[in-house]
């Protein structure tokens, strides 16, 4: 699993790439830790290189959620193809406001925790 990361203002862009799952959920999941741990509290996955999630993705996910919850920040995803939308919205993660349609319209939603 690779996991690229870039700024974008405010906001950190976190893409991970490949399979989102028991392989490569810890390494998503300490990226992401290590960006909040530097202070981040705007996040934006872009899922758009995933080809695959499980329930460990999921976790990573929402663990990472509820983190930044509690550090006054916010995480939104975007992108995912039909396999990945499926999983959120199964799972009522399109519910919790964290999914938009597009990247920039995620960058506005994570810039609205500030």
């Amino acid at each position: 699993m690779t996991v690229v990361s870039r700024q974008s203002g405010s906001v950190m862009i976190v893409i991970p790439q490949g399979r989102f799952d028991t392989n490569g959920g810890p390494e998503v999941e300490r990226v992401l830790a290590d960006h909040i741990e530097r202070g981040a509290r705007q996040i934006v996955l872009d899922l758009s290189q995933i080809e695959y999630i499980s329930s460990i993705g999921l976790r990573v996910i929402l663990k990472t959620a509820m983190a930044m919850i509690k550090k006054g920040g916010r995480v939104v995803l975007c992108g995912g193809n039909d396999h990945v939308r499926t999983v959120f919205q199964l799972s009522g993660v399109m519910i919790m406001s964290l999914h938009a349609a597009t990247l920039e319209e995620a960058i506005l939603k994570a810039q609205e925790a500030h």
